[in-house]
C-alpha cells in the first residue's frame, strides 16, 4: 500500500498522520489541564467554591465530549487509507467484544458512582439551593467504605482503573481500521497509559494510607495481569 503511493502522495499522508497526532495530544493536554487541581482551585477563585462544586463536573464532561466529537469527526473526514478489514465471523466477535466493553465501562462507572461522575450531587444541592454544596471526588477510584477504608470490588479487583482500560478494545477492535484510525488509537492507548499515572497519584493524594495499601496490593495499574489468583468478591483496604 505504501509503495504503491508517490512522493507526494506520502508527504500528503505523513503531514495527516503529524496533524493527527498534535490534534490528539491537544486534546488530551486540554482535558488533563481541566482534571488538574490547579483549574479546579482557579475555578474557585473565579466563581467562587459553591458553584464550583456545582458546576465543574458538568461543564467539563460537556467539554470533553465537544472537542472529543470535533476530534473523531476531524480523524473520520481524513481521506480513508485502510490498513485492514475483517469481515465474517471474526468481525463479529471483534463488535462483541467492542459491546461488552462497553459494558465493561458501565459497570465499572456503577462501582465509581455513576450520580458523582456526572456531578448530579452538587448540581442539586445548587439548584435546591442548600448552603454547602458536596465537591465532586478528585479522581475516579474505588468507593469509600466509611472511615478510612476502601470498598474494592468488580473491575477494580482487576485493574485500578478501569475506567481507562475499558476503551482499548472498543479503539482497537474495529473490523475495519484506517492508518489514521490506527495513529488516534495509539496515541489515545499512550494517554490513557498515563492518564491512569496521574490519576493513581492524584487518588493516593485524595485517599491517602489506604489507597497506598491499594497500590501495593497486587491488583494493576493499568492491564490485567492474566494467570494471578484474584479475590472473586469485594474486600476492604484500610489505611494502616
Amino acid at each position: 500500500m505504501w509503495g504503491a503511493v508517490s512522493s507526494a502522495g506520502r508527504r500528503d499522508r505523513w503531514k495527516s498522520i503529524l496533524k493527527v497526532v498534535v490534534a490528539t495530544g491537544v486534546f488530551a493536554l486540554m482535558h488533563s489541564a481541566l482534571a488538574n487541581q490547579k483549574a479546579k482551585t482557579a475555578a474557585v477563585h473565579l466563581v467562587g467554591e459553591r458553584h464550583r462544586n456545582a458546576w465543574y463536573r458538568p461543564v467539563y464532561l460537556v467539554l470533553s465530549l465537544v472537542t472529543f466529537g470535533a476530534l473523531a469527526l476531524y480523524v473520520k473526514g481524513l481521506p480513508k487509507q485502510t490498513l485492514y478489514r475483517v469481515r465474517g465471523t471474526l468481525a463479529g466477535v471483534m463488535q462483541l467484544t467492542r459491546l461488552a466493553s462497553v459494558g465493561y465501562a458501565v459497570y465499572a462507572a456503577h462501582h465509581v458512582g455513576i450520580p458523582a461522575m456526572l456531578g448530579w450531587p452538587g448540581l442539586a444541592a445548587w439548584w435546591h439551593g442548600m448552603a454547602v454544596v458536596p465537591r465532586k471526588p478528585e479522581a475516579q477510584g474505588p468507593a469509600r467504605a466509611g472511615g478510612e477504608g476502601l470498598r474494592v470490588a468488580g473491575p477494580f479487583l482487576v485493574s485500578r482503573h478501569p475506567l481507562n482500560l475499558a476503551p482499548l478494545p472498543v479503539l482497537w477492535l474495529a473490523p475495519t481500521m484506517t492508518v489514521y484510525s490506527a495513529v488516534f488509537n495509539s496515541v489515545a492507548t499512550l494517554y490513557f497509559v498515563l492518564g491512569s499515572m496521574h490519576e493513581d497519584r492524584r487518588l493516593r493524594a485524595s485517599y491517602g494510607p489506604a489507597y497506598r495499601a491499594y497500590q501495593h496490593s497486587d491488583v494493576p495499574l493499568y492491564l490485567p495481569i492474566f494467570g494471578k489468583t484474584r479475590p472473586s468478591s469485594a474486600k476492604r483496604l484500610d489505611a494502616s
